[in-house]
């Protein structure tokens, strides 16, 4: 998929009001035999589906790029292991659907016989289980999974909501809505077939990528149209795989993957002094223009509210979840019997936030920062394929991660802005 210049004729413009339309319900279904095994949470929403556009000719390439060899899987099969534990139901939209029927995904046939960039989208949003499916190429391997999370976030209430980079547009990365079937089919009668041509008569909102909070968009949006590009594309795997990220464990490279927003924790012993090192670096983010999330780990249960107040005692009569609200903030307290995974907690922040710090989860799967203090202990609570970095007064040599003093918010910050927020 190429990018689209919004500088064309009829590219671009004030989106006028949504059309809206019917649709078919489309199969629901995710792998089974073939998911990575790691499931950090469930899905995060149920409003928003994914489908794989896998229709094109791939006449460029010289041989149907879906089933291109990429990291010992098909360019398709690391797509779907990629990105489909984020979504309740995913599928394959195809020119050819029997050529699909080991991918373990439901796979829907192109609804007409014409050509473009808008059938395959039509096809999916016809096909599609949900009120709105974000339609992504399938041969788009480095976008993210907190790219697309954000992007499902901020869709509601548009007929289509695509990223924008300066003059380009990326219409085989976007969220469309069902309520413009018929305008969609009303398009491509008319002989349509490039999709961001009817975006002006659509209620059409735009993420704008310019401000870099996704890393550069040429790299995020790199796609594999040709030989020389698919190479690229391998070599920048190849060259991910040999950076610092390699000596992570590979549960944790996977959880980073997956992860809606960028995490780490602050771990150590207790009494080591977590709680000052992690509001030294909030502060030190703060003045670097960040918003964080933090977020504590309790092993001995907690409670936000006052006994006697009224929220109080909607829980004590059996209310699971109880909430409180004032004009400056809120909070729900939720009663479980089985405390969530931290994925399964990051995927419920909805405010924008840059970055999740999080103090303890030792033995969940977050890339993580040990503070020590030898008055406390010579010994971590870590291996080193768990750490990005150490934060002590005294100096672990079997441990290559970087290392520095308790009080250096500064350097640790500057490690986080390196291996969390840079996102490479």
């Amino acid at each position: 998929m190429d990018d689209v210049r919004t500088d064309d004729p009829g590219r671009c413009g004030q989106p006028d009001a949504g059309r809206s339309g019917q649709a078919d319900a489309g199969r629901q279904g995710r792998p089974e035999a073939h998911q990575s095994g790691i499931l950090f949470w469930r899905p995060y929403r149920s409003d928003v589906s994914l489908a794989l556009l896998a229709g094109g000719r791939s006449t460029r390439m010289g041989e149907d790029k879906a089933f291109a060899p990429f990291n010992g899987q098909t360019l398709l099969e690391w797509m779907r292991d990629k990105l489909a534990p984020l979504f309740p139901h995913v599928f394959v939209v195809a020119r050819d659907p029997y050529r699909f029927h080991d991918l373990g995904l439901p796979v829907v046939n192109d609804a007409l016989p014409d050509v473009g960039s808008a059938v395959g989208v039509y096809s999916a949003v016809l096909a599609s289980p949900t009120e709105r499916v974000i339609c992504l190429a399938c041969d788009m391997p480095f976008v993210t999974s907190r790219f697309l999370w954000e992007l499902a976030d901020r869709s509601e209430g548009f007929d289509v909501f695509v990223p924008r980079h300066g003059e380009y547009l990326q219409p085989l990365c976007a969220v469309y809505s069902k309520r413009t079937l018929d305008a969609y089919r009303e398009f491509i009668a008319s002989g349509g077939r490039r999709i961001f041509d009817i975006y002006p008569d659509l209620n059409t909102g735009y993420l704008e990528m310019d401000d870099g909070r996704h890393g550069d968009p040429e790299q995020l949006f790199m796609n594999v149209n040709t030989p020389g590009e698919l190479e690229a594309a391998r070599k920048r795997i190849a060259e991910k795989k040999e950076g610092w990220r390699a000596a992570l464990q590979p549960r944790i490279q996977a959880f980073m993957e997956a992860s809606p927003l960028p995490i780490v924790s602050f771990v150590g012993k207790k009494k080591s002094g977590k709680t000052t090192v992690v509001l030294g670096v909030i502060k030190e983010l703060r003045d670097r223009g960040y918003r964080v999330a933090a977020m504590k780990h309790d092993t001995h249960g907690f409670d936000v509210d006052v006994p006697g107040t009224d929220s109080y005692r909607f829980r004590e009569l059996g209310a699971e979840v109880v909430g409180i609200s004032s004009p400056w903030s809120y909070v729900w307290q939720v009663t479980t019997e089985e405390e969530p995974s931290l994925g399964e907690l990051v995927r419920q922040i909805r405010e924008p936030v840059d970055l999740v710090i999080t103090e303890g989860f030792k033995r969940q799967d977050a890339p993580k920062i040990e503070v020590s203090r030898r008055a406390r202990s010579t010994e971590l609570v870590s291996t080193p394929d768990e750490l990005i970095g150490i934060t002590s007064d005294q100096e672990f040599p079997h441990y290559p991660v970087p290392q520095m003093a308790l009080d250096d918010f500064k350097g640790l910050a500057d490690l986080i802005e390196r291996r969390i927020l840079a996102r490479v």
